[in-house]
C-alpha cells in the first residue's frame, strides 16, 4: 500500500526522494520502497519522517477510518464485479440452453430426411 499523505507532504515540502534518504541517512532505494508500502515503516521511522516535514504523525501517516474507508469501497467494488459476472454467466447459461435447443431441431431435421 502506497502512503499516499506521506509522499503529498514530501512533495509540499519540495524534497525529492534522494533529498528525504539523505536526510534519514538511508538510500534513495529504501526510503523508496517505504513509501510505496515495499517495505515497512517502523513508528521511530514515522517520527523521524513527521520531524523533517513538519507534520504530525497522524497527517502522514494516516488513520484507521482511512484505511477503514478505503476497505469498504473495496468491498462494494468487489461485490459489484461479483453480482456483474454472476449476471454474465446466467446469460451465458441461457444462451447456451438456446444454441443446444436449435442444434437438437436440426439434428432433428436432418435425420428426418
Amino acid at each position: 500500500m502506497e502512503h499516499e499523505k506521506l509522499i503529498k507532504a514530501r512533495k509540499e515540502k519540495g524534497f525529492t526522494q534522494k533529498e528525504m534518504a539523505e536526510m534519514l541517512a538511508m538510500e534513495q532505494t529504501t526510503y523508496s520502497k517505504k513509501e510505496r508500502g515495499v517495505s515497512r515503516i517502523r513508528e521511530n521511522e514515522w517520527e523521524s519522517f513527521a520531524k523533517i516535514l513538519d507534520k504530525d504523525i497522524e497527517a502522514i501517516k494516516g488513520k484507521m477510518e482511512d484505511l477503514t474507508s478505503n476497505n469498504e469501497s473495496n468491498h462494494i467494488t468487489n461485490l459489484n464485479v461479483i453480482e456483474i459476472i454472476i449476471k454474465y454467466t446466467q446469460k451465458l447459461e441461457e444462451e447456451n440452453f438456446l444454441l443446444k435447443e436449435l442444434l437438437n431441431r436440426q439434428r432433428q431435421k436432418t435425420e428426418k430426411k
